[in-house]
């Protein structure tokens, strides 16, 4: 099974950008597994899902209830008349939207998931908040789930929140 993970969000924006600074510190530690920071790069991401039987988006929610949530996106109950509607701005697509536009294009057959974080501050040129970054440990422990569920590798978690604050440092 080929697996993909793929951290979205601005980096500029404080907890906005916890999705990419996730993928850069997972990228160091999964096995066997692709991830990739798609930072806020929109449709742009679309191609990315080609030929991967697992992908698991991760990025915030502002709406999101709980601190971290999993959502399994059914890709292929969309309708095409749903999919025209939903794309407004290229540059502002979401974990959902991305993972049904890959769909519909017949370039993505596999499950997607959507790990959602629910931010604590989005602001222009600040770091991310230490309740955001708390909550990236929960969204790992979801991804590890999701992970075994579908007989793949965990992701080592030992010294993880170190690993987390020194990479959202370079904000």
């Amino acid at each position: 099974m080929k697996a993909l993970i793929l951290g979205l969000g601005n980096r500029n924006l404080g907890d906005d950008g916890l999705g990419s600074c996730l993928a850069s510190v997972l990228a160091k530690r999964a096995k066997g597994i692709d991830v990739k920071d798609g930072d806020d790069m929109g449709l742009g991401l679309v191609g990315w899902l080609e030929g991967y039987d697992l992908v698991i988006l991760m990025d915030v929610a502002e709406d999101e209830k709980e601190d971290v949530n999993v959502y399994l996106i059914e890709a292929e109950k969309a309708s095409y008349d749903e999919l025209r509607e939903m794309v407004t701005d290229s540059h502002k697509a979401s974990p959902v939207q991305i993972a049904l536009l890959a769909r519909a294009s017949g370039i993505f057959n596999g499950k997607a998931y959507f790990v959602s974080i629910k931010p604590e501050k989005i602001c222009f040129m600040c770091p991310p908040s230490k309740e955001g970054l708390k909550r990236t440990l929960k969204a790992v422990k979801l991804i590890n789930k999701i992970l075994e569920v579908h007989g793949l590798p965990k992701i080592n978690t030992e010294n993880f929140e170190k690993d987390i604050l020194e990479e959202c440092k370079k904000l």
